[in-house]
């Protein structure tokens, strides 16, 4: 009879301890199935904003007082503050994405263009992404009262709505890429705050006129990354540059600005001809692909090549005053 209730005994508790790891196994695989979730809606645009505008932020900050008030910068103290700008820049572009993609016509865009993101391809619905919404909201806000930057989050909030709810992005070309110009300009500006510390040093004038011009290429140059969804972009009528102009005509307005950009974006520092020479060949680079390489897959390529055009340019202050980078190597 002692045994038989060993037994029983012993057996709710092997059932308990199976169901508590089943329970731990479920909780921790429906923790890793949001964490992708969230990854999905910001990937693809990891090489066009986190990565280029981390870049801006680490290398505007590191050269000095030609961009803040910081004369003598340490670059290991910078460098450290590499997650943080990483983190400012992912959440407010979460924020963006996740309203964007939330829109009925972007959900028809993504189903030609990128069925895998979160809702074409069902992993949440549209109600489940306005409550994320509402989440992530106050959570970018609170963020980035403490990383520095909140009021740009603020500014790209309005831009946000703007872009998406306002039906900026669908209006015409010339909306389209002015809401673009200020929003990568807020990303930039916040990436520099974020890695200065804006707390202790600001911004000088050259930044600003650095800021202006960084605005300026996107204006002129970003209908890139329309080339390859020009497909997607006409099934929800979306009236981009390649649609509205012809797609031969588009790819001139890509390629004559950026070769211009690559040597005018030197010229503006005042560097030596070797600086010229990274910009100038990504660039023909890329003016190179937009004019000859004409498919889907090509213009994908380009779009890389462009944000990788961005980052070079963006090399450029801290190549004009690269004190820093001199006084870390001779104290190694």
């Amino acid at each position: 009879m002692e045994n038989m209730s060993t037994e029983k005994l012993s057996g709710a508790v092997d059932k308990s301890a199976t169901s508590a790891n089943t329970s731990q196994e479920n909780g921790e695989a429906s923790f890793l199935f949001h964490l992708n979730t969230l990854w999905l809606f910001t990937c693809n645009d990891l090489k066009s904003i986190v990565g280029p505008e981390t870049a801006f932020g680490i290398f505007s900050a590191l050269s000095g007082p030609l961009m803040t008030t910081n004369e003598s910068p340490d670059f290991s103290t910078i460098v450290s503050r590499i997650p943080r700008v990483i983190l400012w820049l992912w959440l407010n572009l979460l924020l963006f994405n996740i309203s964007n993609q939330s829109l009925p016509g972007s959900v028809i865009e993504d189903s030609i263009n990128k069925p895998w993101r979160p809702l074409p391809s069902k992993r949440l619905s549209l109600v489940q992404a306005r409550r994320l919404l509402l989440a992530i909201i106050p959570a970018v806000f609170i963020t980035t009262l403490y990383l520095g930057g909140m009021e740009v989050s603020v500014v790209l909030m309005v831009l946000t709505w703007m872009y998406n709810d306002l039906g900026g992005a669908d209006e015409n070309y010339v909306i389209r890429n002015l809401l673009n110009l200020f929003g990568f300009v807020c990303y930039s500006l916040g990436a520099l705050m974020v890695a200065c510390d804006q707390r202790r040093f600001s911004l000088t004038p050259a930044a600003y006129q650095w800021l202006t011009i960084v605005g300026l290429i996107v204006l002129t140059t970003l209908q890139t990354q329309d080339l390859s969804d020009q497909e997607g972009d006409r099934a929800r009528g979306r009236r981009t540059i390649p649609l509205i102009m012809g797609d031969w005509t588009a790819r001139w307005t890509i390629a004559l600005p950026v070769v211009a950009w690559s040597f005018f974006c030197p010229a503006f520092w005042k560097l030596g001809i070797y600086s010229y020479i990274i910009p100038v060949a990504i660039g023909g680079l890329v003016a190179f692909r937009v004019l000859m390489i004409r498919s889907v897959a090509g213009d994908k390529l380009s779009w890389k090549m462009w944000c990788l055009w961005t980052v070079s340019l963006y090399l450029l202050p801290l190549c004009k005053n690269h004190t820093v980078l001199v006084q870390s190597i001779k104290y190694e």
